[in-house]
């Protein structure tokens, strides 16, 4: 990968990395799921289906919010932010600047935005080909969910990249290349400190923000009413 610089400062970019956490895609539109435009119509991450007591410890990691309006919660997306140098060894370079110690100075390259994102489905709403209403209960909660995956990929790949290159330690280190120690070089740039600072100052606030929206308790009495409605039509079909 060939550095370059303009005017002494490196040419470099942030650059969205999205990947899921599992491995399986759910085909577009099995189930009569409807893929939200933006997430392509080549398949979906498979949801990963789990116990409620599973469910509850990853609400709490999350930190609540995320269902308030159900009494139970029949869906979850998580989300892990970090940043990556994808060629450190040609992205960092130690200078000397005098007797003094050496420092470390970026060159320039992409800077990887990641985030795995991971759905998380309700055992006891698995779909079934011999439950019609079963899998569109399924189909309601998961439509819900993918909404959430569709704000997830858009920050990283839309709404972040202009603002994080407005950092002030961005431009600092990044953007101007100014020097860092070998300590500071350990922990902001090998090991996770600038992804912790970019995921708590915007990562983390806009997409608390959008969660907000997606689950206001508005949007889940909506859910709930479906959710009820076709728990009533499939007792109704399967009584005497």
């Amino acid at each position: 990968m060939a550095m370059t610089s303009i005017g002494g400062c490196p040419v470099w970019n942030f650059k969205p990395g999205v990947s899921f956490g599992s491995a399986g895609r759910l085909p577009a539109g099995l189930y009569g799921v409807r893929v939200p435009p933006g997430l392509g119509e080549t398949g979906v991450p498979a949801p990963r289906f789990v116990s409620p007591t599973t469910m509850v410890s990853m609400l709490r990691t999350e930190g609540g919010g995320q269902g308030s309006g159900l009494g139970i919660v029949h869906g979850l997306t998580t989300a892990d932010f970090s940043v990556r140098f994808p060629n450190p060894a040609q992205q960092w370079k130690q200078v000397r600047s005098g007797a003094g110690p050496p420092s470390w100075q970026f060159q320039g390259g992409d800077v990887f935005l990641d985030v795995v994102i991971d759905v998380l489905v309700l055992e006891g709403d698995r779909p079934m080909t011999s439950d019609p209403a079963g899998s569109r209960i399924f189909t309601i909660i998961f439509e819900h969910e993918l909404l959430h995956v569709l704000d997830d990929v858009d920050i990283v790949s839309r709404w972040m990249p202009p603002r994080a290159s407005q950092d002030e330690k961005v431009l600092k280190y990044l953007t101007n290349a100014a020097p860092v120690d070998d300590s500071m070089f350990r922990f902001w740039f090998q090991g996770p400190g600038l992804g912790n600072w970019l995921r708590d100052g915007l990562w983390a606030p806009e997409r608390n923000a959008r969660k907000d929206v997606r689950d206001s308790r508005g949007q889940y009495r909506v859910l709930q009413r479906q959710i009820e409605d076709l728990r009533i039509q499939a007792t109704n079909q399967t009584s005497p």
